[in-house]
């Protein structure tokens, strides 16, 4: 049998890990998740594959919804659940949105849509002149 059968998923937790903003160190993620840090460590080379609960709270802690960790951790094939997926898939947002979101006030919240409107006219308006700019001239021009 192969010490390392999970090595796929261990380095997808890792990547997870080290993407966040700041990055965590292994230490403080197990701190986080309420594990020794040399299970971590076992997970992260792919000697360990965690439980579903284990997981689960990994999943929260990295950002990453529940779904996607069973998903990478084996336990769920893609088509079971590409009907449910969430629609932010940047851990940061998601734990922004998670962690922050139910604390803003009304005004900070407003503020935040409003700035998200702006973005999505300017991504428009870009778009048009993209679109503009590939038209070919018309013979009649």
């Amino acid at each position: 049998m192969n010490d390392f059968e999970h090595r796929e998923f261990g380095a997808r937790v890792r990547r997870w890990r080290l993407d966040l903003e700041p990055p965590l160190t292994q230490r403080e993620l197990a701190r986080k998740i309420g594990v020794s840090d040399g299970f971590l460590a076992h997970v992260e080379t792919g000697r360990t594959l965690p439980g579903v609960h284990t997981l689960c709270t990994l999943a929260t802690a990295l950002g990453v919804t529940e779904m996607e960790m069973l998903r990478t951790a084996g336990y769920l094939n893609a088509t079971q659940t590409a009907q449910t997926e969430d629609i932010i898939t940047d851990p940061e947002l998601r734990l922004f949105f998670r962690d922050e979101w139910p604390n803003l006030t009304d005004v900070e919240r407003g503020l935040l849509k409003d700035f998200v409107r702006m973005l999505k006219t300017r991504i428009r308006r870009r778009n048009q002149g993209d679109a503009e700019a590939t038209t070919p001239p018309r013979a009649d021009d």
